[in-house]
């Protein structure tokens, strides 16, 4: 190889490792701007895997966290994620077929979130600033507390007598959030997702106050998981996409946007029994792997798209349109990942029947029906015969094709198991071991320490 050749090998080299490494070191989430209010401690606490994103790509700053959850993330912060499990918590609702039982053991273990007095934990139901406040108290090393610092509050009288003492030593150590309003705590309502954020950075700087026996020696200093390029790799699912490439991480299988996929309808599709918003199932029928040989998809992996719109077939042969929007990612072994992507099968990304189907139907059908009706008489001579045939036939062609793009188009029909192409609109990130999990939810009561 040449010199000229060599350098060229190089360049190519590194332009393909700079593009894989800026999709990998991309926000992963799409809807928080720079300037919200808690913009630097969201992804701080994104960026460290303490808190996941959802498989759309969102934070969404102003949901409510299940309790379940919170034991999850305040695990993490605290460097107890992988502790091993000892002993089975004693609640009458959590059992090991409880979602986030191995959270709820350990936090158990560790005294970090206690149950209530009726012997329940209620993972699902939304834990509230007033819990979190208390749990920041019991976590903390021991320090003289005065509940005087409460009365530069406006709404003090509304934090439970339970939650006083608690709340005025989470207030001392900098462990509480009061956004919007500087003078209100709003101790019972719900704790959203951009405070909880806020409350773990917060505990992961000030992780000198946490008591010993309730972090991890390592907890003291998390750091930010190092992400750096093994290989770029290649898929042929589909031989004109414009972009083919996979960058493939220590942490990650990043999937570039413009990669095409050939996915299958799990049912039967009619577009007659369907509304927008309709979620419709896909499947992968097979493995998607590399060229180079690295496993990106599993096979009967599911892929969800909602009906965005739908336009019914109308006159002069225009056939009925489903607009779709792939959303999400379900692989076999339940994990979940965000999959932004819209059909191949024509230039708008459309499914509808090719234009030309009703009018050839009724094209052979005329033929067909013309021929029959001319070409035969009764007592017709032969000659006869193959002169009405020679008529009818082209007649009755002319006549279906005419019918056929003057009446209305048909509807979009599909099998199950039918082929359609997809291509991914957005670069879509596989993570190695970590993925949101999703959870139904309750509303929050009374609760006590």
């Amino acid at each position: 190889m040449n010199i000229s050749k060599k350098l060229a090998t190089f360049c190519l080299s590194i332009s393909l490792l700079f593009t894989g490494m800026s999709s990998a070191l991309a926000k992963d989430y799409t809807d928080i701007p720079d300037d919200y209010w808690a913009a630097e401690e969201i992804e701080d606490v994104v960026t460290k895997r303490i808190v996941p994103i959802y498989a759309d790509s969102t934070y969404r700053p102003l949901d409510k966290v299940p309790r379940v959850e919170w034991t999850a993330w305040l695990l993490r912060a605290l460097g107890l994620s992988d502790a091993p499990i000892t002993s089975a918590p004693m609640y009458s609702d959590v059992t090991t077929d409880t979602f986030g039982y191995e959270h709820i053991a350990r936090s158990d273990q560790f005294g970090l979130i206690y149950g209530y007095t009726d012997g329940e934990f209620k993972p699902q139901r939304f834990i509230t600033k007033v819990e979190t406040a208390s749990i920041m108290s019991h976590i903390t090393k021991d320090t003289d507390v005065n509940t005087d610092v409460l009365s530069q509050f406006s709404d003090s009288d509304q934090i439970p007598n339970w939650g006083r003492i608690p709340f005025a030593k989470a207030i001392k150590y900098g462990l509480y959030v009061n956004y919007p309003l500087a003078d209100e705590l709003n101790p019972n309502r719900d704790l959203n997702r951009a405070e909880a954020a806020v409350l773990l950075a917060r505990l992961m700087k000030a992780l000198d106050l946490v008591q010993d026996d309730k972090k991890a020696e390592t907890a003291a200093q998390p750091e930010e998981p190092k992400e750096y390029v093994l290989s770029v790799e290649h898929l042929d699912d589909y031989g004109k996409a414009v972009v083919d490439r996979v960058s493939i991480t220590n942490l990650r299988r990043i999937i570039l946007a413009k990669n095409v996929f050939k996915v299958s309808f799990v049912e039967p599709f009619n577009s007659t029994k369907h509304q927008i918003g309709d979620v419709i199932p896909f499947y992968f029928k097979k493995d998607v792997v590399t060229k180079e040989g690295t496993l990106i998809i599993p096979a009967n992996t599911k892929l969800y798209a909602t009906i965005e719109e739908l336009r019914d077939k109308n006159w002069i042969n225009k056939n009925s349109e489903v607009y779709l929007h792939f959303t999400k990612m379900v692989f076999p072994n339940g994990n979940e990942y965000p999959f932004i992507a819209r059909v191949l099968n024509n230039n708008e990304g459309v499914l509808t029947e090719n234009k030309w189907l009703k009018p050839l139907e009724y094209t052979v059908a005329g033929a067909a029906i013309g021929g029959a009706a001319i070409g035969l008489p009764v007592g017709a001579s032969e000659h006869r015969s193959g002169d009405g045939m020679a008529i009818g036939f082209p007649t009755g062609a002319g006549v279906g094709l005419l019918t056929g793009f003057l009446t209305p188009g048909v509807n979009f029909k599909a099998r199950a198991d039918e082929d359609v192409f997809v291509e991914l609109k957005v670069d879509c990130s596989l993570y190695n071991d970590y993925v949101q999990q999703t959870t139904t939810t309750t509303t929050t009561t009374e609760y006590q320490e």
